[in-house]
């Protein structure tokens, strides 16, 4: 074999090796939820489903792959895919302000037409005198910290609140089980035909709460008073999903550590890429918070997380395959030395290391912006 095959093949072996671990994380997360019963078994999959979605999408892709030692044509054709629209639009949401399918008044104009379809749906339908007890919004909380939201986790996986029980006009469950049918499938890309099994206590120590709070007061009180209720939404979305990189993620992923640096690494840069734009959006916005996060996306952990370097260790957490053959791979490394490979000068630990302190700062400065008109 020439040394040129020696490299794609071992380029394949770690895209499949990494697809595993992702696919194998997720469907542990669902058993050891539904072992564990309660309601994190309820909130986990829609706290997390996002990444379930991406590994789902990305995973069909590999698969597929025409390229040697990459694609699995036997496992490709048991995909089913009736749903491969709804599929891809929840994993573009991913990507939040980076969604090159949409601009960013295209992603606040959806998120407007959620909140006003959930205000809809949920408020009027009670006493007149007691109307200012009705919710319109359910928030997500796990020690003390928003990991999630009613009205964002609606826009990321396509829940459409005027039609109860459905995602995207198609039933929940359905899709719910063809991307866990998806999971199946991508769980053995390495060849590993062990059953997934629930490894992971969720039965103590480990509670996610939930709440619920009236838009219209809720955000009286939360970031900007010029920032509209949908940008406001956008804020929430990110906020919650720091927090779950730094609560949820850990305990999730205590024996799938690749998996979880992955997510957590996908979750920050599309947070710092949106609140780069968030910022450049209302620049005349002068005030302890704005200039906080000016600050943290100045800092030299940050930018290294958004350099040309940064921006290649998401590209490679998010896309399994890899077809460029000058990407050599040490299997001695932690994700078979990709963070070394694609950022020279850089290495798994110290990027970790960014992503985690990172995370834990710009969360923190989201979950105590309040309003200065308050």
């Amino acid at each position: 074999m020439s040394t040129d095959d020696s490299s794609a093949e071992l380029r394949g072996h770690a895209a499949r090796q990494m697809l595993e671990e992702d696919a194998r994380w997720a469907m542990d997360v669902v058993l050891s939820g539904q072992e564990a019963g309660g309601d994190n078994a309820a909130y986990l999959p829609l706290l997390l489903g996002h990444h379930f979605v991406r590994i789902a999408y990305e995973g069909a892709i590999l698969l597929r792959s025409p390229r040697p030692h990459v694609g699995i044509p036997e496992l490709a054709v048991l995909l089913n895919e009736q749903y491969a629209e709804i599929t891809a639009m929840a994993r573009h949401a991913t990507k939040l302000l980076d969604d090159t399918q949409k601009s960013d008044d295209d992603v606040l104009s959806e998120l407007e037409q959620i909140l006003e379809d959930h205000h809809n749906r949920l408020t009027g339908n009670t006493f007149r005198w007691a109307r200012w007890l009705e919710s319109d919004i359910g928030l997500f909380l796990c020690q003390d910290r928003l990991i999630g939201a009613t009205v964002p986790t609606a826009y990321r996986l396509g829940l459409d609140i005027t039609n109860v029980g459905t995602i995207s006009g198609e039933d929940l469950r359905a899709v719910s089980e063809e991307w866990g049918a998806t999971m199946a499938v991508l769980g053995v890309a390495a060849l590993n035909t062990g059953r997934p099994t629930a490894t992971i206590d969720l039965s103590h120590g480990f509670e996610i709460n939930y709440r619920d709070r009236r838009v219209s007061r809720y955000f009286r009180h939360r970031f900007e008073p010029e920032f509209p209720s949908s940008l406001k939404a956008l804020l929430l979305l990110i906020e919650g999903d720091l927090n779950t990189a730094r609560t949820v993620l850990p305990r999730t992923t205590v024996n799938h550590e690749q998996a979880g640096f992955r997510a957590r690494t996908i979750t920050l840069y599309h947070s710092l890429t949106a609140l780069k734009r968030v910022l450049a959006r209302y620049p005349g916005t002068n005030t302890a918070e704005t200039r906080g996060l000016q600050v943290l996306l100045e800092d030299p952990a940050t930018l290294r997380l958004l350099s040309s370097g940064g921006r290649q260790v998401r590209n490679r957490c998010m896309h399994y395959e890899m077809s460029n053959p000058a990407l050599h791979l040490d299997l001695s490394l932690p994700m078979f030395g990709i963070i070394e490979a694609v950022y020279p000068g850089n290495s798994w630990d110290q990027f970790d290391r960014d992503v985690t302190s990172v995370t834990s700062r710009v969360a923190d400065l989201l979950g105590s912006w309040k309003s200065t008109s308050q």
